[in-house]
């Protein structure tokens, strides 16, 4: 049992060693291009399309990103832009940091412990904010569309009770690893406790 339970152990740390690998230029990546991006996107040129019109066109376009990059924006839809791309690359940014420290306590074959519970916990209060934040946006940009009278507001709420649905799904998937994590750490620390 021993022997089999040392295996497990190892082969649990050399995959959490992968994903360091991963999870560290993940996270360098999204806070360079992130800034980079949003420096770039300051320094477009301005012009008169309004956050109505850019609530009204991100779905109705093939690539929205692109539109965006065209598209001459105001100063305060710029502002705005950049400030809801910024806080929502920050937000990522902080789940995939709490992510990698979760990954190296693994790593570290420390996973019932509360350094990787407080990560876990953490990178999911983050997750839930982003999520909260994300369909925010969705919402304002549907009442934004309906407002200036567009004619695919049913093909924007389907798509967000899609993304709802799913997130909810997510979240119960989540939420059940991070129980896990908490219930096997007060169980090692009982374990201690009793030895």
């Amino acid at each position: 049992m021993t022997s089999e339970r040392n295996q497990r152990i190892a082969a649990f740390r050399k995959v959490s060693g992968y994903l360091i690998w991963v999870s560290m230029p993940l996270l360098i990546l999204t806070g360079l291009i992130g800034a980079i991006t949003l420096l770039i996107f300051a320094c477009l040129p301005s012009g008169d399309v309004s956050l109505v019109d850019i609530a009204i066109n991100m779905t109705s376009v093939k690539d929205p990103i692109e539109w965006i990059w065209k598209a001459k924006l105001n100063i305060s839809s710029k502002i705005s832009c950049i400030a809801i791309a910024g806080i929502g690359l920050y937000m990522a940014t902080y789940i995939i940091f709490y992510f990698h420290g979760l990954i190296e306590c693994f790593y570290e074959g420390e996973i019932f412990n509360k350094v990787a519970v407080n990560h876990a916990r953490k990178a999911y209060k983050m997750n839930l904010y982003l999520a909260y934040f994300a369909y925010g946006c969705q919402l304002l940009a549907i009442g934004a569309a309906y407002y200036a009278g567009s004619s695919n507001i049913g093909l924007r709420i389907d798509n967000l009770v899609t993304n709802i649905l799913m997130f909810l799904i997510e979240l119960g998937f989540l939420s059940l690893m991070l129980w896990a994590l908490e219930i096997g750490t007060n169980l090692n620390e009982e374990a201690e406790l009793t030895i």
